[in-house]
């Protein structure tokens, strides 16, 4: 892990507005602030123009821009959004120029993948102490701001191999844990966080196959070492690869051996 940047003084909540789009908006006119401000896509898909580059963000990425920098927020929604903005003055963190969350020429738009509920919590929190503004709120507020920084940072300087794996090794990884139950491809893009037409053909450039058929053929493969080392009936080794309906893992299973299960035992013993 890379050492974390300092925080050098603790910066001051200058706004937090909740994001909620419907279809259709229109795009939004580029502009920049003195104040540092973090975009948190809780669902939903959005363009964001950063300093003229365009990134597509999704549920469970951070838009992290520098005071200064020339943005739209949040441009050309064609689908519906939720997340919030939090906008901040006074951050100054060591290595960075007063106000900067990140280096200029870094990409700004960061996944935070598994920590994506706990920094969730953190912004709804502030969100409802600004919000309220009771007593004793911005001492509360200070202190939320300063922890999700944190976090971010640790996000941002870990080089966890775990962290730095692909999104097809993520899934991968899920499906050897979970291929036993009903799993869907919207289940699978939710894991990393992307909408499912993404992951579909970001597996399919990486692996070679879809997402789903990957699944089969993890199923049919752990079929078969349970046909041949096991005399559990077909019916149960269906049921403990994902397939409750025992003729429609026959008919699958021979579709992608060109046997039936009781055949395949048969030869192979």
């Amino acid at each position: 892990m890379e050492k974390l940047p300092a925080l050098l003084q603790t910066p001051h909540l200058t706004s937090v507005v909740e994001l909620s789009q419907v279809r259709k908006q229109k795009c939004n006119a580029l502009h920049r602030h003195e104040s540092a401000e973090i975009l948190f896509i809780q669902d939903g898909t959005a363009n964001v123009n950063v300093n003229g580059q365009i990134f597509t963000v999704n549920r469970g990425d951070l838009v992290l821009i520098n005071p200064n920098m020339e943005h739209d927020t949040l441009s050309c929604v064609d689908s519906s959004l939720k997340g919030f903005s939090l906008t901040f003055s006074g951050l100054h963190l060591s290595l960075l120029p007063e106000g900067f969350m990140i280096a200029s020429d870094e990409k700004p738009v960061l996944n935070v993948q598994e920590q994506h509920i706990t920094i969730q919590k953190y912004i709804e929190d502030i969100y409802e102490e600004f919000k309220n503004n009771d007593p004793g709120s911005q001492e509360i507020i200070s202190s939320l701001l300063k922890t999700l920084i944190i976090k971010i940072l640790r996000i941002l300087f870990t080089t966890d191999s775990s962290q730095n794996a692909t999104i097809s090794e993520k899934v991968k990884k899920y499906i050897s844990e979970n291929y036993n139950r009903d799993v869907s491809l919207n289940e699978l893009a939710s894991v990393v966080f992307v909408n499912p037409y993404h992951l579909a053909h970001t597996f399919k450039d990486e692996t070679g196959i879809a997402p789903i058929q990957y699944l089969i053929t993890y199923r049919i493969e752990v079929a078969k070492t349970l046909l041949l080392s096991t005399n559990s009936p077909i019916s149960e080794i269906a049921s403990k690869v994902g397939y409750p309906n025992a003729n429609y893992f026959n008919l699958l299973f021979k579709k992608y051996t060109g046997y039936s299960p009781g055949k395949f035992r048969k030869k192979s013993s």
